[in-house]
């Protein structure tokens, strides 16, 4: 059993480096091929700007930053990616005010999540963590029952991570909501500026900005996911090794 998980362990991180690396390599030699690929799609470079100049040239933004938060409020319930929301903002608006927007609005996803978790229960999480196999994980971000700091700001960090799934927990164990939110809106802040990067640098999408952008997504999200499985293995490891040990104790006892 020990050896099946170590190999099942070993192998998901290979499929995700793999994937990881086929992915940066693509990525690599559109990098190289950047100046032949603007002349290749010079078409669609130039519908892009066309409406980049049109979005600039728009009277009513305030209309555009309703139908973000609408966006946003949506976001709560449904499965759309909030890196996707953060794009938007940058395709809009000058980058400066793209990240005011995206800040304010992701405060605003966070404390409705944080509420829901709070007087609805931590959802799927709690249940999740509820399984045996997982209680090292639970007992770790609980933190002796306050809530882990560090937990928090690297879940937000972490692409692979649900947002609203530990929002919820978190507001389930009343943790601080003046520290949930200051931990979470630093811990995002790195990914945030990213994708309104992306946003703002749409309009070229063989330009080396994009590009690169894309890369260190792609190279964040594979090392941060490898990392997850890695820690999950040694985890799963020690647990199963403390289980034995308590059983053989048990077992002592009552042969005595």
């Amino acid at each position: 059993m020990r050896q099946q998980k170590r190999h099942q362990t070993n192998l998901i991180s290979g499929i995700i480096m793999l994937v990881m690396a086929g992915l940066l390599i693509f990525l690599s030699i559109v990098l190289y091929n950047h100046a032949r690929l603007e002349v290749r799609f010079d078409t669609l470079i130039s519908w892009l700007r066309q409406i980049d100049d049109a979005i600039v040239q728009l009277d009513s933004y305030t209309e555009i930053i309703i139908c973000i938060f609408a966006l946003y409020i949506a976001k709560c319930q449904l499965p759309i990616p909030i890196g996707f929301l953060c794009v938007i903002s940058g395709i809009v608006f000058p980058m400066s005010q793209a990240i005011i927007i995206n800040l304010v609005f992701n405060a605003f996803f966070f404390t409705v999540k944080y509420q829901e978790g709070r007087f609805i229960g931590g959802g799927w999480t709690g249940m999740i963590l509820g399984i045996k196999q997982l209680h090292f994980v639970r007992d770790w971000i609980q933190f002796k029952g306050t809530g882990n700091p560090y937990v928090l700001f690297v879940s937000r960090l972490v692409p692979s991570i649900p947002l609203g799934m530990v929002s919820k927990y978190y507001g389930s164990m009343r943790y601080d909501f003046i520290y949930y939110t200051c931990l979470s809106l630093l811990g995002f802040a790195p990914r945030m500026y990213i994708y309104t990067k992306i946003g703002s640098a749409i309009y070229n999408p063989f330009s080396v900005q994009f590009i690169v952008l894309l890369m260190i997504i792609v190279a964040f999200t594979g090392i941060s996911v490898i990392t997850f499985n890695i820690f999950y293995g040694i985890k799963s490891k020690q647990m199963n090794q403390t289980l034995l040990i308590y059983s053989q104790k048990e077992k002592y006892k009552i042969v005595l």
